[in-house]
């Protein structure tokens, strides 16, 4: 997702743990659901929540779907309303990253025509994780111990910014420049969609104003980092 705001729709378990790693990032984000008492709990528990009929357009321009909202989250209970939405999102804002999840297989394929950028099916994480507990039991403790066991570890995307000293400026001159303690994971040409260039391509990219530099690392470090790509002068 880029740096503007987000609508997670829906309220439920899935949703809240969605919204707490986004509030752990930072994100601006609003969620969004037709079931007041879901609402609610997400108000008690802290969040931005609305009250809205995902199926009322005006609502969802007011909201800020075809404006400030960059991003949105198809979290629904049934896969239906899913599909609904994603089409709706889609028809409010073609330029939006949307994301759904699937609560049945068959669903995924119909997510993706309705203009899902993602699908996320978490019968098939759930299975490969299951399996991988049992037959690569080495890998997932490596796993759990190197990255998932730091609890501050997090993936952030940066964009930058108009009137950052990183515009026009080489990949490599910003990791030469970097002293936090993050590992820069790539860069998203804003120019050449949404894939993630890995900087083990040793491909040394020219940045400009909205390309995103992915960079994973502790919490505090990486507000450092974001820090100075947004300075208007490079660091010394």
């Amino acid at each position: 997702m880029r740096h503007g705001k987000l609508a997670v729709f829906g309220c439920n378990a899935l949703a809240l743990e969605v919204a707490r790693r986004l509030g752990q990032a930072e994100n601006d984000f609003v969620m969004v659901d037709s079931e007041e008492a879901l609402v609610q709990a997400a108000r008690e528990e802290g969040f931005h929540a609305e009250h809205i009929d995902y199926t009322d357009d005006d609502a969802l321009r007011k909201l800020g779907l075809g404006g400030d909202i960059e991003g949105v989250f198809c979290l629904l209970r049934e896969d239906s309303d899913n599909v609904f939405l994603v089409i709706t999102a889609r028809a409010l804002d073609p330029q939006a990253r949307i994301v759904a999840i699937c609560r049945e297989p068959e669903a995924s394929a119909k997510l993706l025509a309705a203009g899902a950028d993602k699908v996320v099916d978490p019968y098939a994480i759930s299975g490969a994780r299951a399996y991988d507990l049992i037959a690569r039991p080495d890998v997932v403790e490596l796993l759990e111990e190197t990255v998932f066991g730091q609890q501050d570890l997090n993936i952030a995307e940066i964009t930058i910014p108009p009137g950052s000293w990183v515009h026009g400026v080489r990949l490599s001159e910003v990791r030469r420049r970097m002293t936090q303690n993050i590992l820069l994971l790539g860069v998203v040409d804003a120019e050449h969609g949404q894939d993630l260039i890995f900087s083990t391509r040793n491909i040394d990219h020219n940045l400009d104003v909205g390309d995103i530099i992915v960079v994973i690392g502790a919490r505090e470090p990486m507000r450092a980092f974001r820090a100075m790509i947004r300075g208007e002068q490079a660091p010394a």
